[in-house]
């Protein structure tokens, strides 16, 4: 749903997670929130379906151009250890989040991390330099060695900022962090990769 075609009657999905504080949601108008999206178990280890959703997103803003920021939520399941959570949200807060935009939003059911052990997660994740070095220490706490979740992983290789996270009661208490995705700052060939040649030269133009 667009931000510039909410009624009285209508309300964003991710206003149930978080609460939006004045003015934020002004500064990323018009934006397109993205609902929850799911992958069948026997797909998850392929790509394929992800890059489909991601094309038909871009085909979607390759027809509204106007829509240069995505945002919705991206889940971490409870599968993942007390451990593993804590790091990958304590290493999302201090590397990948706008810091002008998180202050405007609130969860609703604050997250209260656990510890890893023999230390707090909150030192460990400024000594890790990137995402994929996070995976790997992510991969190797999990007993099946999953690393950070391929859609989140997903957003962040987008140039995604995580502004907030919350525990959601009503979807078996995963852990989900709101995400903000602004297209104008994608590289060339991301653009065409998802948007395609043409929609991708029609979103720059409207934008420029």
């Amino acid at each position: 749903m667009g931000t510039d075609t909410l009624t009285a009657k209508h309300r964003l999905y991710t206003s149930t997670l978080f609460r939006f504080r004045p003015g934020l949601l002004e500064s990323l108008h018009p934006a397109l929130e993205l609902g929850r999206s799911f992958v069948r178990p026997e797909r998850q280890k392929s790509y394929q379906a992800l890059l489909l959703l991601w094309k038909g997103i871009g085909r979607y803003v390759a027809r509204h151009p106007r829509y240069k920021t995505l945002f919705g939520p991206v889940s971490i399941s409870r599968d993942y250890s007390a451990a593993s959570r804590s790091l990958m949200v304590s290493y999302l807060e201090s590397s990948c989040t706008r810091p002008e935009l998180a202050h405007g939003v609130e969860p609703r059911r604050q997250y209260r991390g656990g510890r890893l052990q023999g230390t707090d997660a909150a030192l460990l994740a400024p000594l890790l330099r990137n995402l994929e070095e996070l995976s790997e220490v992510v991969a190797d706490m999990e007993a099946d060695g999953k690393g950070v979740p391929v859609l989140l992983r997903q957003y962040l290789q987008l140039g995604g900022a995580v502004l907030a996270f919350n525990v959601d009661r009503a979807f078996s208490n995963v852990l989900d962090g709101l995400v903000v995705v602004d297209l104008t700052r994608l590289a060339p060939p991301h653009l065409e990769k998802y948007l395609g040649r043409e929609g991708a030269a029609a979103f720059r133009a409207y934008h420029e």
